[in-house]
């Protein structure tokens, strides 16, 4: 070839690469044309999914806007009902309470008047213990010297009283009182209230109910059933 035609076919292939060139950017702008036309669309299929959500949100809060609306409609109805019933029982209350009061005055009358009575009560109580305490602390007396005034007649009618036995060490009220104190809870003291009752012997001791001991000064009912325990384990 000469040298001209060696020059053409360099600018054919020059202008040849050069357009390739070009078409190739056209390429890779029209695949970038095309990737950001897929992502509008999937930003479109986006946005109207989500106008979409945001229409049935909408619709939900219509929809709850009018139960709201429906609902604020009977509370106020129910306001007014209320209202009309409180205007009707507030004069009914009104005399409840002012009944009420009246009722409380009368009653606190009635407390002080049943304090009253419960202090004289108390005190009625407190006579009536003294009484049978002192009942019950001069009986023994009373009756002894009963017993002695009966005997007194007996010997003046020549009838003489039979001398009992006297039991445990030393006979007599010594001898009685060593005897007995052997029973759990009796002292001395109470051993000589009981034979000061007219409980000489041991024998009288173990014959005697529970009454019977309970009516000496100084024991109760608990105290006069040990003694009546105690004594027959003598």
């Amino acid at each position: 070839m000469d040298p001209e035609t060696d020059e053409k076919f360099a600018q054919i292939e020059s202008s040849l690469s050069l357009e390739q060139q070009r078409l190739e950017k056209l390429w890779d702008a029209y695949e970038q044309q095309e990737k950001d036309l897929n992502a509008a669309l999937d930003r479109i299929n986006f946005l109207e999914a989500d106008i979409d959500t945001k229409e049935t949100m909408i619709t939900s809060l219509q929809e709850l806007l009018t139960e709201r609306d429906t609902k604020i409609t009977e509370l106020e109805v129910e306001r007014q009902r209320q209202r009309k019933v409180e205007a009707e029982y507030a004069p009914k209350i009104k005399d409840m309470e002012n009944t009420m009061s009246d009722q409380t005055e009368k009653y606190n009358r009635l407390l002080s008047i049943t304090q009253e009575m419960e202090d004289e009560l108390d005190l009625a109580r407190r006579s009536l213990h003294a009484r049978d305490s002192w009942f019950n602390l001069n009986v023994s007396s009373l009756e002894s010297i009963s017993e002695v005034i009966k005997e007194w007649r007996n010997i003046q009618a020549g009838k003489f009283p039979q001398v009992r036995e006297a039991s445990g060490p030393g006979g007599g009220k010594d001898g009685f009182v060593d005897a007995v104190s052997k029973i759990k809870g009796l002292g001395a003291i109470k051993a000589e209230n009981l034979y000061d009752s007219g409980f000489h012997t041991v024998t009288d001791l173990k014959a005697a109910t529970l009454d019977d001991i309970s009516s000496v000064i100084g024991f109760t009912k608990l105290s006069a059933s040990k003694v009546v325990n105690g004594a027959k384990d003598l």
